[in-house]
């Protein structure tokens, strides 16, 4: 990636580029308070607001009791690091790889995602270039789960294709920053199944809070 020529480019602008990105963070926060999406919107309560501390205590205290060796800054890090394989996996359709990582509900969306583009011919040929440092939003409960929420923004080259190959939408040297949100679930070893032994954490959902133009 790094002898791409739009990888040089984006490296070599990389000052305009945080400083266009520092521009739009307001923006794009404010999307972030105001989306109505159910998973956001649930952080954004006002009743959930008003007892955030508690609610946050309960859900650390039931991670905690499922499982007593939890670090926030290993989860942290731990999801930093599947970001890259996740959204790849996401852009290719590729639900084997999905499955090490999220839901039912995460890998269903993308099957029927992945038939709506093929049905039309289209062809996403994303690539990362960059992923930010990963923020903890919130900490929540849903019904008994222990929910985590994230957030972070890349900056990817946005390209689409069709069957042939030939270049619709974008372009290899079309750079857009998206805003993510990820809802993170720590799920039961009795609820996983085969053999597990352990509690492990899912993406619960995946959800674009904007995106803007860099290139």
């Amino acid at each position: 990636m790094q002898g791409h020529p739009v990888f040089k480019r984006f490296t070599g602008m990389s000052e305009p580029v945080v400083t266009k990105s520092q521009e739009i963070a307001e923006d794009i926060r404010e999307r972030w308070e105001t989306s109505d999406h159910p998973v956001v919107h649930k952080i954004q309560d006002i009743n959930e607001t008003v007892f955030g501390e508690s609610t946050a205590a309960l859900s650390f205290k039931e991670i905690r009791r499922r499982d007593p060796s939890f670090s926030l800054p290993e989860f942290v890090a731990e999801v930093q690091e599947v970001i890259r394989p996740v959204l790849g996996a996401f852009f290719k359709g590729d639900s084997e790889v999905l499955k090490k990582y999220c839901s039912k509900e995460v890998i269903e969306r993308c099957k029927a995602e992945h038939q709506a583009f093929e049905s039309q011919g289209i062809i996403f040929d994303n690539k990362i270039l960059h992923i930010s440092d990963v923020e903890v939003r919130e900490t929540k409960m849903m019904g008994d789960s222990p929910i985590i929420i994230l957030a972070f923004q890349t900056q990817q080259v946005y390209c689409i294709r069709d069957k042939l190959g030939s270049i619709k939408e974008g372009g290899q040297d079309t750079i857009h920053t998206v805003y993510y949100a990820w809802a993170m679930q720590l799920v039961e070893a009795e609820e996983l199944g085969e053999g597990a032994i352990h509690p492990i954490w899912r993406l619960k959902e995946m959800q674009q809070l904007g995106v803007a133009a860099l290139i």
